[in-house]
């Protein structure tokens, strides 16, 4: 099936009955792949099987996807209408079930504020404003990623500071993509805060920490694979003293501390800017 992507459901659900949900859309599906992987969290485990078929920006290209559908679930966006129109016809002629993911949204938001929407496809992934910002913040945090480039450390607008193998990076990295200028800082306890960090006056510093157990059977993983650190780096009681002695640094500086055990990026993400009492950005085009 060439014009579809496959993702198939979670092999330790394989008792749960799973079907295959279609994600078509002229665009590249990312957004609505993000969509539905938050709607099928509020199902069981395994109950679907994602495929993608993005870029059905023609009648040939519409009909070769739906050809290649057999049976499933099928959920779809064009801002096209005549492209919606024969898809739409074509799912009914097939007896595939379709649903538009965010049409309707579209369409009450035209209600409720009397403006009308663009229907563009292209639009979602317009290299606007936002899109730049995005990239430069992305940049200033890969270059500001685990202590780098501290003498700038100034320049940020959030510093996330842990030991190592805390998730500071993956944190760092998502605020960036929300347009945030993030530098992460691997504090080791032993040697005292970082001389830059130790001076740094602006209220931007969150500590992340985690624990012990956890981080210990991280790092451990990550001794096996990359044959990194001495035994204290995974020990899991050495591991213990340093989580506590990090914490009694973050208290004495009086940052916000994170516990980011089994949490997500996006809720870490969220419980960040919540600490230092900022908003997701919104960006003019």
């Amino acid at each position: 099936m060439d014009a579809v992507t496959a993702k198939q459901p979670d092999a330790r659900a394989h008792a749960v009955p799973w079907h295959r949900v279609y994600l078509v859309s002229e665009s590249s599906c990312c957004l609505l792949e993000h969509f539905f992987v938050m709607f099928k969290t509020q199902f069981p485990a395994g109950t679907f099987a994602i495929e993608s078929a993005p870029f059905a920006t023609t009648r040939d290209k519409v009909l070769s996807v739906l050809d290649a559908i057999k049976e499933g679930i099928v959920c779809y966006w064009f801002g096209n209408v005549d492209l919606k129109a024969l898809f739409l016809t074509e799912c009914e002629r097939r007896k595939l079930p379709a649903w538009d993911i965010f049409g309707p949204t579209l369409e009450f938001l035209q209600a409720a504020t009397g403006t009308r929407a663009n229907w563009s496809a292209s639009a979602l992934h317009a290299t606007n404003s936002e899109y730049h910002n995005r990239m430069l913040a992305l940049e200033f945090s890969l270059q500001h990623d685990d202590s780098r480039r501290i003498e700038t450390l100034a320049e940020a607008e959030i510093v996330i500071a842990g030991v190592s193998r805390v998730s500071k990076s993956p944190n760092a990295l998502y605020l960036a993509y929300r347009g945030f200028k993030v530098a992460n800082v691997t504090i080791v306890p032993e040697q005292g805060l970082p001389p830059e960090l130790a001076c740094h006056e602006q209220q931007n510093v969150v500590a992340l920490t985690v624990e012990a157990r956890r981080l210990a059977e991280i790092r451990a993983r990550r001794f096996r694979e990359w044959n990194m650190g001495e035994m204290d780096y995974w020990d899991p009681r050495e591991v213990s003293r340093e989580v506590q002695a990090a914490r009694r640094l973050y208290d004495e500086r009086g940052w916000p501390v994170i516990d980011v055990t089994h949490r997500a990026v996006e809720e870490t993400g969220a419980l960040i800017l919540k600490a230092l009492g900022l908003r997701l950005k919104v960006f003019e085009n």
